[in-house]
């Protein structure tokens, strides 16, 4: 039974088993030895094995062998290729043991095998391909061998990518250690520390310098991991030279550098811009909590500025302006900030002063060097210049309050610009300290200017009227419209309050607009037949769009241009007589009359005046105020009106409230007048008789 047993395995197992005795004759030949060879078991019975399934050659080297050592021969594992029947070859992994017979000697051989030549070949084909993948690389392939006892870090081979990156034949590499690559002798250094770091983690990638066989290096990008041929612990190196990629990324560098310093500086004048300043604000804010000093902020404004660009050009403004960036550099001390924060527009922080005032001295020489004329475009230029000051409290303790979101740097900034403006504001070139004054004004603008966003875009402004009379016939010859704003939280808000800050805003482009629009379809409203004066900012008047907006608006009622009248100011005139003079040709060509408010303010000269495009002239209310008791107002008015009747311009005098001042302009000859004796501002609902019958008063009754 354990006889028929031990068959019945032997049959049945998937491995081969071949029992061979003393004289390498076949005993056992399993069943898988059959399927696999093709012989049966009673084929090769008896008949020695080795001729059976080697090669000639091979099957006398083993039955040499096996005759000299016996079951020695095959002791341990062994790879031998077998032959089947019809020749074809397969790799067998095989093991033996022996079976002693009754004397002690060996008398049988269990060959026990197992057909390997599947995994044989697939690893073939798998070293196939890495040394393709190796040779063909476009990266550099390195095998190195870190446990070689003669060569520390020894290259074992390296493709020719390698080879061509450090230039080198591949016969002068291998056998090298691999420090010959390296500018410093690195692998004896920290060769295993390297190694043990790799073990860890599994691969690893960095960055580091080759040298060329003509001594020059470059950068590399170099993986590196284990791997284990032929019973070896190897290194895999992947090298890539990334001389180009660094040359991008120097040349990235170099740009974000570039853009940043764009970012932080003006591109005229080379100046930090308003985002460096601020952040140098802040470190010497925050130095000066760590001493007992203060720093001031200077705000500086170049005064008449625009009448450069508008004479002599931008590229002459862009050059004064670079002229004056060179000279505040040369004025400061290195410690200083000197910022362009836009236009004509400088800040200067200067850090370290044992008291505020130590400032002005600082002050005079900036304002000297400014003034110091050079030339320009032909002529000497000096400017002169206006100077805010804020000085931040001592030891750089808080102020009482910080606004939400905003900084003491901010503070500061803001208080100097206020500044700067009340010095503009009292007849410029000099300087001021901020004050608590300027505070409370500053708020008031920022009040009204948030509210007055609101009330334009709610349309919550109104226009009342005030008539215009002829001295001579009594009857209405016009209207001026007048802008009225009463807010909810400010309550009654003053023209003299709220238009500089439209101005300065540039909220008097859409209020201008709205005004437009509004009184002329209060016109189409009453089909009134004499003019609606409306004032016209400068701001609006300079906009290349300015004329076109009065065409279309006058289309959209149905109007002619000659049911509007423009009221412009003197300070348009001084700004820019040229420009004035083509944007009023223009408005006139639509038929719109033009007139010049506050006449002999004295803003502009007669000569500029004169050379303008306008139909009519109004007389400043201040020189009608003195006109029954001072001589010189007599004389200066009738001058005047000799000059426009001489011009052919009519005359509209403002501001008449008594009789006898209305009784000196009807002797002086004046065309029409305007004012609380005649008839005070209303709105339009006030003003409908006085419309529909066209004449206020007969005439002798004015």
């Amino acid at each position: 039974m354990p006889r028929e047993f031990a068959e019945a395995v032997l049959d049945t197992v998937a491995a081969l088993v071949v029992v061979i005795d003393a004289e390498a004759r076949v005993v056992r030949f399993n069943l898988a030895c059959q399927r696999l060879t093709g012989y049966a078991e009673q084929e090769v019975l008896g008949r020695v094995l080795w001729p059976l399934v080697l090669g000639p050659d091979e099957a006398a080297s083993v039955a040499a062998l096996f005759a000299q050592r016996g079951p020695e021969a095959f002791a341990g594992r062994h790879e031998q290729p077998w032959l089947t029947r019809a020749g074809v070859p397969r790799q067998i992994l095989w093991s033996s043991a022996e079976l002693p017979g009754d004397d002690g000697q060996a008398s049988w051989v269990i060959l026990t095998g197992l057909d390997v030549t599947e995994e044989r070949q697939a690893r073939l084909e798998s070293d196939a391909r890495f040394r393709a993948l190796f040779d063909s690389s476009a990266d550099g392939v390195v095998l190195i061998d870190p446990h070689d006892p003669e060569v520390v870090w020894r290259i074992v081979d390296c493709n020719e990518a390698f080879c061509r990156m450090n230039g080198y034949a591949r016969t002068q590499l291998i056998g090298q250690s691999i420090d010959l690559l390296h500018p410093a002798p690195l692998m004896i250094d920290r060769g295993m520390e390297f190694l043990d770091w790799i073990r860890t983690e599994g691969s690893t990638i960095g960055e580091g310098l080759h040298r060329r066989a003509d001594g020059s290096t470059f950068p590399i990008e170099s993986s590196s991991s284990i791997v284990a041929l032929g019973g070896r612990e190897l290194l895999l190196g992947l090298d890539r030279d990334i001389s180009a990629r660094k040359a991008v990324e120097a040349q990235l560098h170099s740009l974000t550098a570039r853009l940043d310093h764009e970012a932080h500086h003006d591109a005229l004048t080379g100046l930090p811009n308003r985002t460096l300043l601020r952040d140098r604000l802040n470190i010497e804010l925050a130095r000066l909590a760590r001493s007992d000093l203060t720093l001031a902020v200077l705000f500086i404004d170049l005064d008449d500025f625009k009448r450069v660009n508008d004479t002599l050009g931008h590229v002459a403004g862009d050059r004064l302006l670079q002229e004056m960036a060179r000279r505040l550099q040369a004025t400061m001390r290195p410690s200083d900030t000197v910022a362009r924060i836009g236009g004509d527009e400088f800040v200067v922080v200067v850090p370290e002063l044992a008291y505020g005032y130590d400032v002005v001295r600082v002050v005079q020489r900036i304002q000297a060097a400014l003034a110091c004329p050079f030339e320009l475009c032909g002529q000497n230029i000096g400017m002169n210049s206006s100077i805010g000051i804020s000085v931040a409290p001592s030891g750089a303790a808080p102020f009482e309050t910080i606004p939400a979101g905003e900084t003491m740097a901010d503070i500061l900034l803001g208080q100097a610009d206020m500044a700067m403006y009340q010095a503009k504001h009292e007849g410029k070139n000099d300087l001021r300290f901020f004050s608590t004054v300027l505070t409370a004004q500053a708020l008031d603008r920022a009040r009204i200017e948030a509210r007055l966003r609101r009330a334009i875009d709610a349309k919550a402004l109104t226009l009342h009227y005030q008539p215009q009379f002829g001295v001579a016939s009594g009857r209405l010859v016009g209207l001026e419209a007048l802008l009225r704003w009463t807010d909810e939280e400010l309550g009654v808000v003053t023209p003299d309050r709220f238009i500089p800050v439209a101005e300065d805003t540039g909220l008097i482009i859409p209020l201008g607009h709205w005004v437009l629009g509004e009184a002329c379809r209060q016109i189409a409203e009453w089909n009134l037949q004499v003019p609606v004066a409306i004032n016209v900012s400068p701001a609006q008047l300079v906009r290349t769009d300015f004329t076109d907006m009065v065409r279309v608006t006058l289309k959209r009622y149905g109007l002619a241009g000659t049911a509007l009248k423009l009221e412009i100011t003197e300070r348009l005139v001084v700004r820019d007589p040229a420009l004035a003079a083509r944007r009023l040709e223009a408005l006139r060509a639509l038929g719109v009359r033009m007139s010049v408010d506050d006449f002999g303010a004295g803003q502009a000269g007669l000569s500029s005046l004169l050379s303008l495009p306008v139909d009519e002239v109004k007389l400043d209310r201040a020189l009608i105020a003195g006109l029954s008791e001072q001589a010189t107002s007599w004389r200066v008015i009738g001058a005047l009106l000799s000059l426009a009747r001489g011009l052919g311009l009519s005359v509209v005098a403002e501001g008449v409230e008594t009789e006898k001042q209305l009784s000196a302009l009807r002797e002086l000859g004046c065309d029409s007048v305007q004012g609380y004796l005649t008839g005070r501002p209303a709105a339009p609902a006030d003003l409908l008789e006085l419309v529909r019958a066209r004449t206020a008063v007969t005439e002798g009754q004015i």
